[in-house]
Order: C-alpha cells, then sequence, then structure tokens
C-alpha cells in the first residue's frame, strides 16, 4: 500500500508556509493533499501556525483555500486554537462542502470531544506530540498508550513520529479501522526514499511531508 503524501504547509522550499501559492505549486507537483494550520480571530478562520501570530499582517483565510483547493486532494486542518470560538463559522464553512476529502486534526487534545460533536461524520487526526512520550516508556508501552488514547478520544487517524512508529502499532491500529499518519522531515533524499520505502512495507496509511523533492522519487 502507497502511503497517501499530504505536503506539510505546502511547497515552503519556494514560498512562505500555510499561504495559498504554497499550496498551488506542491499541488500542481503531485502531492496528494495538503497539510494546513488553523487559527480564529474575531470569528475569521486563517491560516498561520505560530500561537504569537502577528495580527498586523495579513494571512490567507480558510474560505479562500476551500474555493481553490477543495476537491484537488486531502485537506488536513489542524485546529491551533484553544477556544471554541472557532467551531460556529468553521462548521457553517464546511457544511458548504460535501463530498470532500477533509481531515481535522489537533495535537491539543481537550478540542477533540467537542470535535467530535460539532463533525461526526469527519475523519479526526489526534496528533502525538514528543511530550506525551517519557524516556522510561518501552516501544510496547508506547503503543499502548497510543491505542488507548485514540479509542478513549474516539479519533480515526493516530498522527505518530516517525521514531515511534512500530509494525505492532500499525496492526493495533488497523485491527481496530484506524489510520496512522507519521511525518518524514527534510534532509538527506536518500533518508527520504528510505523511509517513505519502510513506510510502504509496514502499511502506513499517510505522512506529511516537507521536501518536494521527495515527490520525483514516488
Amino acid at each position: 500500500m502507497k502511503p497517501l503524501l499530504i505536503a506539510h504547509r505546502g511547497d515552503t522550499i519556494h514560498f512562505p508556509e500555510n499561504t495559498l501559492e504554497a499550496f498551488e505549486s506542491v499541488l500542481n507537483l503531485g502531492a496528494g493533499g495538503i497539510e494546513c494550520d488553523m487559527q480564529c480571530f474575531n470569528h475569521q478562520l486563517f491560516l498561520v501556525h505560530d500561537y504569537l501570530f502577528d495580527r498586523s499582517q495579513k494571512y490567507p483565510h480558510l474560505p479562500e483555500l476551500l474555493q481553490k483547493f477543495a476537491f484537488r486532494g486531502r485537506l488536513e486542518i489542524e485546529i491551533k486554537s484553544m477556544d471554541l470560538d472557532f467551531l460556529p463559522p468553521l462548521k457553517k464553512l464546511l457544511q458548504q462542502y460535501k463530498n470532500v476529502d477533509f481531515e481535522l486534526t489537533t495535537s491539543y487534545f481537550p478540542l477533540i470531544p467537542f470535535l467530535r460533536r460539532a463533525f461526526p461524520n469527519l475523519p479526526l487526526g489526534v496528533i502525538f506530540p514528543p511530550n506525551q512520550f517519557e524516556d522510561w516508556m518501552t516501544g510496547e508501552f508506547i503503543t499502548l498508550k497510543i491505542v488507548k488514547t485514540m479509542e478513549l478520544l474516539q479519533g480515526n487517524v493516530a498522527h505518530v513520529l516517525w521514531r515511534y512508529v512500530s509494525q505492532d502499532l500499525v496492526e493495533k491500529l488497523h485491527q481496530r479501522q484506524l489510520k496512522i499518519h507519521t511525518h518524514i522531515a527534510r534532509g538527506d533524499i536518500k533518508n527520504q526514499k528510505a523511509q517513505y520505502i519502510e513506510m510502504e512495507r509496514m502499511e502506513i496509511d499517510q505522512a506529511t511531508f516537507d521536501d518536494i523533492d521527495l515527490l520525483q522519487f514516488i
């Protein structure tokens, strides 16, 4: 099974991250989808990663992204907001787009029950940041923690850094009809290719990536 490759914040080599130009470029190069970061300010949904963003700057808005790219592959929307003010405008917006390949993701676990109630039919991705795992934890325990967390949060896709991925984790998630997502970091292209081949062997479902040169290999 070939993992779905999702461009992390777009083509960040040639364009600023989370911009329409970055997303357009990487989709034209053959990415299977795009990942963006969404925050809310004054009930407006816009695309920016950093929490301490400059409110005087102009950022692309999520409606602009959907107008251009809603039907061009997976749209993975990482929700960075820590308040619930984004829910009404996001729900109203997504209701306008039927049969779009959305996935809503967040690393802020308290949001997930609210997302599940607001979007009962959309896939929810649970991002496991490194601080979820401590040095004393064995690989077996890390797998158990990820699986149990997914069950309790009613998530659909476990987003796990590559160093925590194991064949046992993949199999346990798949047994529960859950998917696994990892990340291919920018670096030596040979190492990226080797990771992709290993992901394919392990039957990992999807991954974000930073380096657009990887698309030439797939």
